[in-house]
């Protein structure tokens, strides 16, 4: 199987990031990321404020968002994967790849927001509003943000594909005692605790489409100008 091969690649770029090594660039790594989660929540508040989403929107900012618990997450799943074949054999390979697809994504986030942290270090600006509108447009990476939105809707349709299908869904609920037992506990939890938010809500398209279409208007808004030259706002002070 390919899914937990395409896994380890994944980890090995998010291991060869800089900012494992630099202390500062790790402290302004997580001002941008902190910046960013303040951001999505007041950009998206109706949405994750609806009782039906905030297991949705609890999973996208802290499995989808990288930080200190995606961190912890990559360690656990660096020592479990070399041992991981067994896990293989017992959950369906489309599960695993959807959540080598949502670990995936969960980098990609880590990288975009990464270049946006070096380039305020390199010009010695904390993380504000104005600051971050300069560092998106200097980075100039609105191509890849749309790649990322694209991947999280990906992995939201996948997921939901899995809920909906009895067989696939009974697969994995069987296989999570084996997985404990074997100490795969914290890919299973990844996984699962996708399938959980997913839960309360009627169709995940309600949540992700609303979601994924604010973001790639804000996208569209901080790369570009208005008649005064100046970048559009984000709307977060």
């Amino acid at each position: 199987m390919a899914a937990l091969a395409n896994l380890q690649q994944h980890l090995n770029r998010f291991w060869a990031l800089p900012y494992h090594q630099d202390d500062a660039l790790n402290n302004k790594l997580k001002d941008v990321q902190s910046w960013q989660q303040t951001r999505i929540k007041h950009t998206h508040h109706e949405l994750f404020s609806q009782p039906k989403n905030q297991l949705m929107a609890e999973y996208f900012l802290t499995q989808l968002y990288g930080g200190d618990e995606f961190k912890l997450l990559a360690k656990q799943l660096e020592r479990i994967l070399p041992k991981a074949q067994k896990l293989e054999r017992l959950a369906k390979e489309s599960a695993l790849e959807t959540g080598s697809m949502g670990i995936q994504a969960a980098i990609l986030a880590i990288e975009l927001d990464l270049h946006l942290a070096q380039w305020l270090l390199t010009q010695e600006l904390p993380v504000t509003e104005n600051n971050m509108l300069a560092a998106y447009r200097a980075v100039d990476e609105a191509e890849a943000r749309r790649v990322q939105i694209a991947n999280l809707k990906d992995v939201c349709y996948r997921t939901d594909k899995h809920l909906n299908s009895f067989m696939l869904k009974k697969a994995f609920a069987l296989a999570k005692g084996t997985a404990y037992r074997y100490n795969f506990q914290p890919l299973y939890d990844f996984i699962d605790t996708g399938f959980q938010a997913m839960k309360p809500l009627k169709s995940v398209s309600h949540f992700i489409e609303p979601f994924c279409q604010q973001e790639l208007l804000i996208i569209e808004q901080v790369h570009a100008a208005d008649n005064d030259g100046k970048p559009m706002r984000f709307g977060v002070s």
